[in-house]
This record gives C-alpha cells, structure tokens and sequence, in this order.
C-alpha cells in the first residue's frame, strides 16, 4: 500500500472554522467511569483473533465461542474484569479505536491499526483539526480520526453509500461521537467536499484520487494550510494522484509505502561442552570433538605455513 502526502501553497485569506464538544453524558468511547455501565460500548475479548463489540443491555445473550454471555454478567463489572462465560471465561474491556477496529461489523474491505497510525501522524490530526475523510466504509479510520480531533475537532466524512453512511452516523451516536462527526452521502470526486476553506487535512480513499485532488485543495483552509492524504493500493494511481496534486499546486509531495513486518521473538538456549556430554548422547559428542579437533588443527597448520 501507499500512502500520498502533499501541502498545499498557502494564501492570506481568511477561513470559517468549525468545532463540537463532546457529550459526557452519552455512551461514549471518552468514558472513564469505574464500572461497565448499561448502554455502554463493550469489546469483550476471547482471544487475540476473537473479539466482539456489545452494546451492554439487560436481557441480551452474546453467543460466541466460549459460550454464551449474558449482559447482566457485565454490567456493573470494573473494566478489564475477567467475566465466565457458559464454555470459558472472556474480557470486558473499555472501547477504543484499535479495539473498535478488531470487533466492527465489516461492510466494506477497512484500514487496520498500522494504516490510521500512519495516516493520522500524516494528517497532523489533533483535538481541534477540522479533517475531511473519503470515503468512509465501515468506519475504521473515521473512529481512529475522530477519537483525535475531539472534543473540539471535527471529522467530515463522505461515501457514495447511503446504507454505509447511516450505518456510521448510528455508530457515532452510540459511541458519544455525534458532536464531532457529520457523515455525508457524496462523490467528492464529482461534487466535491460538503466543507470548502475550512479543513486541516483531507484523506482520500477513492479508486480515482486523482479526480477528488481539486476539490481536496478547495476544502483546505487558505489561512491555515493544510494536509492531503491519499490512499492507494496500485502504484499507476499514485503516480497519477501525483501528478495532479502537482499541477493544482500541493508542495512536498511524498510516498510512502506501509509494509508491516512481524517478528518473532524466542529464548535462545546455549549449551556448553560439558553439559553436552552430561547429556549422555555419546554419538554427538564424539562429533562434537571431532570437529573442535579439526578446527585447532587446521588452525596450527595456518600458523605454522605462516
């Protein structure tokens, strides 16, 4: 995958800016309370590759692989409680954009943990930027983008998808992230940005950026600069988004390339001599010898010719 990151030349006019606050009071992904209480956002944790996002309601059953998990169980619960399921015992544990990425129902193909880590430090997303996203699938970077901005930051996003889209707007409000959110039914690369002279970064993830780069540029704030991001999987539409940001006037064009590397980390075990004898596999430790012998002695033969 690669990731486009450009800034656009910078005028002296004006902008509108806007901002939300979040609501304490609402099931939210901002809550810090004690106990798990009902209507709260709950990722119950399995296993590493086994987590589930609840809404916790009295009378409700989560059947998953150890069982099934009556809400009552959870509610009242400290976060993190280790909760025993009808088959194994699970985690209640507090919502958060990572967890949310594991857990959410998947509409559509989404960017994982190591992808909105990048593009959120490219953004320059914090509470207060104003950043436009396309498109927005299920969701994935729009929690992580705005769990960022808030409390008084807000997330513009856009997708072609009336049923996706409305299926985010719900999650926002379940989640407490109405006031920072607004999510749009638009083809942002036919009809543009719903916010214009206002943004702080745009993120693209459109098979043809390159049609939405004009429009990216109109929706940055002209006082403020701003960041436009862009997502692609094939190397012929980066070079074309590149091209067109270019020629529209975005500044410091660069790729970058996200190529996750997973290591294993073990005990090494070392062995000396002596205990390998004491271990009493005799045909090993002749050769053993053999070989330590044939080393020295090609080692005197080197001095000795020398």
């Amino acid at each position: 995958m690669a990731v486009v990151i450009a800034q656009p030349n910078k005028s002296d006019s004006l902008d509108s800016t806007t901002s939300a606050a979040g609501n304490p009071n609402a099931p939210s992904f901002f809550k810090h309370a004690d106990l798990i209480e009902e209507g709260d956002t709950v990722i119950i944790y399995v296993t590493f590759d086994s987590t589930h996002a609840i809404i916790a309601r009295r009378g409700q059953t989560l059947c998953m692989k150890y069982g099934a998990l009556r809400h009552e169980f959870v509610i009242g619960k400290p976060w993190g409680s280790r909760i025993s399921a009808t088959a194994g015992y699970v985690y209640a544990l507090r919502p958060s954009a990572e967890l949310w990425t594991r857990s959410l129902p998947r509409r559509t193909q989404i960017l994982y943990t190591p992808d909105c880590s990048l593009i959120l430090q490219l953004l320059d997303a914090r509470p207060g930027s104003v950043i436009c996203e396309s498109g927005t699938g299920s969701g994935s970077l729009s929690h992580a983008i705005a769990l960022a901005v808030a409390p008084s930051g807000h997330l513009y996003t856009h997708d072609i998808e009336e049923s996706r889209t409305k299926k985010v707007e719900q999650e926002f409000k379940e989640h407490g992230l109405a006031d920072v959110t607004t999510a749009v039914v638009q083809n942002v690369c036919t009809d543009g940005f719903f916010v214009t002279n206002a943004c702080d970064g745009v993120f693209l993830d459109v098979p043809a950026p390159w049609e939405a780069v004009p429009h990216a540029a109109a929706a940055i704030s002209r006082f403020r600069g701003g960041r436009l991001v862009s997502f692609s999987p094939c190397i012929e539409q980066v070079q074309r988004a590149c091209e067109i940001m270019r020629q529209v006037g975005f500044v410091q064009v660069e790729t970058v390339e996200i190529v996750p590397r997973t290591y294993k980390v073990v005990e090494l075990a070392r062995q000396s001599l002596a205990e390998f004898e004491a271990s009493g596999d005799q045909t090993a430790v002749q050769g053993a010898r053999s070989g330590s012998d044939r080393i020295r002695k090609r080692k005197l033969e080197e001095e000795t010719t020398g």
